[in-house]
């Protein structure tokens, strides 16, 4: 049972450093968008399965613009999964809490720079969604606006929380989106995102006794495209598609309601 234990917890963890649940399609940040006094809700609905996993997560969203520079967000996850090895588990993963500071503003002719802080609790229901651990992150965010489209890049360097017998490497990501105006209320949403990290090292005997296909962190690749539409200045419908680097395929989608103001 403890050897099961370790390799769900260590296959959890290269899975997510990676590619933690978003509830939007894309997950490099727009601080472009974030307004002061702001109130904006949402979810998302993301979807992979095989022949022997099939995982169903349901992230949450809220964030709130603090001043015109400082947006707090809030993201829980709930997780639905079925294994043909652990069975079936549900439940609550962790939850992400992130702040993001604009000190450059966006100009004609300069982008948007920002810094960006972020800390994964672990909140998770079941032992099978979470290392027990706290995470910490660190990143910056570069955005820029054009007539026709925008372009975000981010990058998040992750301290990585250690649980008994593994020691876990941290783990990078950068990531580069744009959404392109297809219409006044339409975007063509794309992205790609790089990981590395997340490996693991055995501090003790049990570790020696993962299955062999359960490896040390890599780089990753995972690119997405999508369509989003905005309906009153106020809901948006987000749908797409994401292909890995190991061949998977995953559907995504996900809604937002903002209660600011009509621009």
């Amino acid at each position: 049972m403890h050897r099961i234990g370790i390799a769900t917890l260590a296959t959890v963890m290269l899975l997510g450093v990676a590619a933690p649940a978003s509830a939007k399609i894309v997950k490099t940040k727009k601080a472009s968008e974030y307004k002061e006094l702001k109130l904006t809700i949402g979810s998302g609905f993301e979807y992979e399965g095989d022949s022997e996993e099939k995982t169903s997560d349901f992230p949450g969203l809220m964030e709130y613009g603090v001043t015109e520079r400082l947006t707090l967000t809030v993201e829980p996850d709930y997780v639905v999964s079925h294994s043909t090895e652990f069975g079936s588990t549900t439940g609550f993963s962790d939850m992400e809490t992130s702040a993001v500071y604009e000190f450059v503003s966006e100009r004609r002719t300069r982008p948007s720079l920002s810094a960006e802080a972020m800390i994964k609790w672990p909140t998770a229901t079941s032992d099978s969604f979470t290392t027990g651990e706290i995470d910490y992150s660190v990143g910056g965010i570069i955005s820029k606006e054009f007539v026709h489209f925008e372009v975000d890049s981010e990058w998040l360097y992750t301290f990585v929380g250690d649980p008994p017998d593994i020691n876990l490497d941290n783990s990078s990501e950068i990531s580069v989106a744009s959404n392109v105006h297809l219409t006044r209320s339409m975007d063509l949403e794309l992205e790609v995102v790089t990981s590395s990290g997340g490996g693991f090292q055995g501090t003790g005997t049990n570790i020696s006794k993962l299955p062999k296909d359960v490896g040390g962190g890599g780089r990753e690749y995972e690119s997405t495209a999508g369509l989003s539409q905005v309906f009153r200045q106020h809901l948006k419908l987000e749908a797409g598609m994401v292909y890995k680097s190991d061949g998977s395929w995953q559907f995504v989608s996900a809604w937002e309601w903002n209660f600011g103001e009509s621009d």
